[in-house]
């Protein structure tokens, strides 16, 4: 998509019409065994099994910090004090430390913005996503959302107001790429996180087909006209508004691919990692496109819009 003009060629819509999602996922299905075949082989003389637990591992060293972070009785503990609330999440969480660290140019406007928030709205936002989450796992029990893979669109998932409610996001600040990742962190089993890794691999999944578009351009990229780089390159980043439940779909449909692949292969996943793995496969999508994601965001140049 382009930045400039996404919104007014209509395409968020488009891309959750069925014939358009059947279209996407054909092409993901044809393109997946070459991508898992170079991946099994690179990875051949460490075996498989050691490889997605060394992931699950590695994730679940991170995911304790957010646990422990969100954890609703500390997060009561805040309300007398929302400017420690901040603190906290600018040292504790992972997600918000590590980029408010990061030096790259790119990145000034969302620490200076991030910064500049008030400390009761970010509390209210992410007691917001909470309180929400809460509610959508009671209303969305394990076997009902496996069944969307197959049986409903995106909207099924029921994910939507993640990235509309109002009350869940703070302009250029706190948006879904950061959601998904401190979701995602609570519960791997249900929640991908909707970052670079994975949008970036479906579109090198999706043979970097536009499906056309009115922008002629992928749905999966945003490709910055906006803010363009000294030499008046464009940014081709990863579409940071694209739909949380289009992208929950086509990650569940990825990690039961996988799932059915590893188990030929005599290896058993913990379903309650499943977007781990997932994540861990998209990451490996993007090794083998390294020279592509250099050109494509101006040898690492990168944003995090809100």
């Amino acid at each position: 998509m382009i930045r400039s003009s996404n919104r007014e060629l209509g395409e968020d819509g488009l891309i959750r019409q069925p014939d358009h999602i059947a279209n996407v996922w054909s092409l993901f299905y044809s393109s997946l065994p070459k991508y898992w075949y170079s991946f099994v082989a690179v990875k051949a003389g460490r075996d498989l099994a050691h490889l997605f637990e060394k992931a699950v591992h590695d994730y679940e060293k991170e995911a304790q910090k957010y646990r422990r972070f969100f954890d609703l009785e500390a997060l009561d503990e805040y309300h007398d004090d929302p400017n420690a609330f901040k603190q906290a999440l600018s040292r504790d969480v992972p997600i918000i430390a590590n980029t408010l660290r990061n030096r790259r140019a790119e990145l000034k406007d969302w620490q200076r913005n991030f910064r500049m928030a008030r400390a009761n709205d970010l509390l209210a936002v992410f007691e917001s996503v909470l309180d929400f989450i809460g509610e959508w796992r009671e209303a969305h029990p394990i076997d009902q959302y496996i069944r969307q893979a197959s049986e409903s669109g995106p909207s099924g998932f029921g994910l939507d107001p993640l990235d509309d409610d109002e009350t869940m996001f703070i302009a250029n600040v706190i948006g879904m790429g950061i959601k998904s990742i401190v979701l995602f962190h609570l519960d791997s089993e249900r929640l991908p996180p909707r970052g670079r890794y994975g949008l970036y691999g479906l579109y090198f999944l999706s043979e970097m087909e536009d499906f056309g578009l009115p922008s002629d351009s992928s749905e999966f990229l945003m490709v910055n006209d906006v803010n363009p780089t000294p030499d008046g390159s464009f940014i081709m980043d990863h579409n940071y508004w694209y739909p949380y439940g289009l992208f929950s779909l086509y990650s569940l449909r990825v990690y039961n691919w996988i799932e059915a692949r590893s188990r030929e292969a005599g290896v058993t996943l913990d379903p309650r990692r499943r977007f781990v793995y997932s994540e861990r496969f998209f990451d490996a999508v993007c090794t083998q496109h390294q020279a592509d994601l250099q050109t494509m965001r101006a040898h690492e140049r990168f944003e995090i819009p809100g």
